[in-house]
């Protein structure tokens, strides 16, 4: 995302590049990007991380493109570890607010809200028939929902 798009942040970028060097991938602009150090510099780092990207064969996406595709990560990520859910919602949530209410991530929106109101109310009005005891259950089935979505989008995209 921080390439294709004007969100994101170099730390994140950098350690994008450590993690993807810790797993086997290997290119001269992502060893570079990964031994980079602070202070930071974004058009620096958005170069280097680009030209990695391209030495490994990744495509760049831009746009709503990347948000769904950042938005996909932070789904992944709720999936595996569900500890995190309330954390990744709100970043969902916000990311939602910052894209002008994008649709392919309004629902997040709508599910994160629900879920605060039940950490500290026993009622929410943003999730139709949500309750304590199966928000939880409700978010993981729409992340593996919204993930077949959005597989099924990338399959015809190519």
């Amino acid at each position: 995302m921080f390439c294709g798009s004007s969100r994101g942040n170099s730390e994140d970028c950098v350690q994008w590049a450590l993690n993807a060097l810790c797993d086997g991938e290997d290119s001269p602009s992502l060893r570079i990007l990964a031994g980079l150090t602070p202070p930071l510099y974004s058009f620096e780092v958005r170069d280097y991380a680009t030209k990695a990207l391209k030495e490994l064969g990744i495509k760049v996406l831009t746009g709503k493109n990347a948000i769904s595709a950042y938005a996909r990560d932070l789904i992944e990520d709720m999936l595996a570890d569900p500890a995190c859910m309330q954390h990744k919602l709100a970043v969902l949530c916000q990311l939602c607010i910052d894209e002008d209410y994008l649709d392919d991530i309004y629902d997040f929106y709508l599910l994160h809200w629900a879920f605060d109101d039940l950490q500290n109310s026993e009622v929410q009005y943003y999730w139709d028939g949500a309750d304590r005891n199966n928000i939880q259950e409700i978010v993981l089935a729409y992340c593996r929902e919204w993930l077949v979505e959005y597989n099924n989008k990338e399959i015809h995209r190519t």
